[in-house]
């Protein structure tokens, strides 16, 4: 007699459950964490919480370090900013500026990024590590961030103080910087776009031509105002069209047309790179890192 098998749905990023237990637990990633003790049974204490963070934190930092040469470059980089064990680093968390651990973690992914070896080991390496930063900046870290201030001249001479533009950005976890990268077929967003990116693009679904037919010896032109770049309040992605034309007398006209849908991770860089338009380019961050797609997608992908 046959079987039948009924395929639930999986469950949602941050849905809880309550268990026989009597606990209730919350989706965090692949696994169901405790949020709760049911009701009755004793809280844990602050030092005990404290004690438990620290324990998972050196557990991952051991992890990241054990016997391989990317956690040996790992070690030397942290060596040379003077963190020379897992409690100077803990120490360090605790009382320097909230971005601390985004400084670590960028200046150690650069060292380990250099090494020619096996891109899943460094991956793999790089998760453990965020995953111990991540732990101590939640547990540990105790001042927020600095926010910079640089001297300006104004028009008339008088100099003043203003807090420096905020272009720093975000921090994404390796396996989802790869997956954007593979999505833009080799396209920087730093880069002129070619049409071989376009062609990679339409390929994996990234991109779409809406109209005409690419010629590879044409170049493309990016936005230059605001009605070619969209994006959706729970979407993860930024919406651009681009074109190539040809040039006219007195006027161009378009030859191709495609839309690109860039991902959050690459979205920034973008914005800051491409659209020449200061007001343009920060109207488009400002609403976007205030959206629930862009919220979630550091959530679920940021360090």
């Amino acid at each position: 007699m046959m079987k039948l098998f009924i395929k639930h749905k999986a469950a949602a990023q941050g849905e809880t459950r309550i268990r026989r237990d009597g606990k209730t637990y919350k989706k965090m990633g692949r696994k169901w964490i405790v949020v709760s003790q049911p009701k009755g049974a004793p809280r844990k204490k602050p030092g005990q919480v404290a004690e438990e963070a620290w324990q998972r934190g050196s557990d991952h930092y051991l992890a990241t370090l054990i016997g391989t040469e990317v956690g040996e470059t790992v070690e030397n980089a942290l060596n040379e900013m003077g963190i020379t064990d897992y409690d100077a680093l803990v120490d360090k968390v605790r009382n320097e500026p909230g971005d601390i651990t985004q400084q670590i973690y960028t200046q150690v992914s650069k060292r380990v990024y250099d090494l020619p070896g096996i891109p899943g080991e460094q991956q793999q390496t790089l998760d453990t590590f965020g995953r111990t930063l991540q732990t101590l900046r939640d547990y540990f870290s105790t001042k927020p961030k600095i926010a910079l201030k640089i001297k300006v001249t104004s028009r008339k001479g008088q100099e003043y103080y203003k807090y420096k533009d905020k272009n720093e950005l975000p921090v994404v976890k390796p396996k989802a910087l790869l997956a954007a990268t593979r999505k833009l077929a080799g396209w920087t967003v730093t880069a002129p776009l070619e049409s071989k990116h376009v062609r990679g693009m339409i390929a994996k679904k990234t991109a779409k031509l809406v109209s005409g037919k690419i010629d590879n010896r044409r170049s493309w032109v990016l936005p230059v105002k605001q009605e070619d770049i969209n994006w959706k309040y729970r979407g993860d992605s930024l919406l651009i069209r681009v074109k190539q034309v040809r040039g006219m007398k007195e006027r161009t006209r378009a030859t191709a047309k495609a839309e690109i849908k860039i991902p959050y991770a690459y979205a920034k860089a973008f914005l800051l790179n491409q659209v020449k338009s200061k007001r343009t380019r920060n109207y488009f961050i400002f609403r976007i890192e205030r959206s629930a797609g862009y919220r979630d997608f550091l959530e679920r992908s940021g360090v």
